[in-house]
């Protein structure tokens, strides 16, 4: 998506440095308006020959410019890692997952759930099985996981900076019946601190920008504008903005400077919260052992829970009331 994003971008410059209106380029190649709008519009992606003619009507058709727009066009035409899955990908999911994908720097505010790019397969399947109970929950939960996948093995890595609420760390996601699941995440957390920027606003700070709604800031290299994407009361939305974007962006820079607390202190609370929860767990079963409560065993890995993905909650929440992968 990221690439197609960039070969308009490139395009539509050149069209506009060579004095062309949309209505003249449609003539001169013998297409309606409306073609040349999808293009433009990003709704349509640009065969190889009709790029073609784009470069060569402006001038660029055999120059090192112009080499470099096919090679990004024929990236746009490649299809993306998740194509075997987008039957079950709803169109907001599609465009977030490829907003992430071409991301320089990521920054995310999440109030109420861990982000899907730092969240274990449990916590994932617990979440999916809520959204989709019947459905295609194992899927759901392996576009998650490929996610991350894909975004370890990107090079140069993108930048990623995340303030979390501290009811992200109490809130038992996967219920009292797999305790564990909870704590396998927090420890999780701090292990995934150590890669990216990981903030926690803890309970003390009060209201925070945050509560209204997460939000997602993505910034893109090769002079892309940045995308903000936003989740509030169960809708999503996305703006190219620049009013919003600067809004939000500096929304997120107080939330890091004013109310989260630092890297350390962060990272503390995290482990404050997983042993919590252990000692909770032992308390209220005394034959439980480390595996069992959630704790680290062979070695330092973390346990997995081999029955988590039976387990489903009580209740079903709607499809498309905001992506299960943000």
């Amino acid at each position: 998506m990221v690439h197609q994003a960039l070969l308009i971008h490139r395009l539509v410059e050149l069209r506009r440095g060579n004095g062309l209106t949309q209505e003249k380029v449609a003539r001169s190649l013998e297409w309606s308006h409306a073609k040349l709008m999808r293009y433009e519009g990003g709704t349509q992606v640009l065969p190889k020959a009709d790029l073609d003619a784009l470069l060569d009507l402006y001038r660029v058709l055999g120059t090192a410019q112009g080499r470099k727009l096919q090679e990004i066009g024929r990236k746009a035409r490649d299809k993306p890692w998740w194509y075997p899955h987008r039957h079950i990908l709803t169109t907001e999911e599609r465009y977030y997952v490829g907003l992430e994908m071409g991301a320089a720097r990521i920054r995310q505010c999440a109030p109420t759930l861990v982000p899907g790019l730092l969240r274990t397969r449990d916590y994932a399947h617990a979440l999916c099985s809520m959204v989709d109970p019947d459905g295609e929950v194992v899927r759901l939960v392996d576009v998650l996981m490929g996610r991350q996948g894909v975004m370890l093995t990107r090079s140069p890595v993108p930048e990623q900076v995340y303030v979390l609420d501290e009811a992200v760390l109490r809130r038992v996601v996967g219920g009292p019946g797999a305790p564990g699941v909870m704590v396998r995440q927090l420890h999780h957390l701090v292990e995934r601190s150590v890669s990216v920027q990981l903030r926690i606003i803890p309970e003390e700070a009060g209201l925070h920008f945050g509560v209204l709604g997460g939000f997602t800031l993505f910034d893109f290299d090769e002079g892309l504008p940045p995308v903000l994407h936003t989740e509030h009361r169960g809708r999503v939305a996305a703006s190219k903005k620049e009013e919003d974007v600067h809004s939000y962006g500096e929304a997120f820079d107080r939330l890091i400077e004013k109310q989260a607390l630092d890297a350390p202190r962060s990272r503390e609370l995290i482990e404050h919260h997983a042993r919590r929860l252990q000692d909770r767990i032992r308390t209220s079963s005394p034959d439980t052992d480390g595996e069992e409560a959630g704790g680290h065993t062979n070695g330092g890995e973390v346990p997995v829970d081999e029955e988590a993905e039976q387990r489903t909650p009580g209740w079903p929440l709607p499809r498309g009331t905001g992506p299960p992968l943000s």
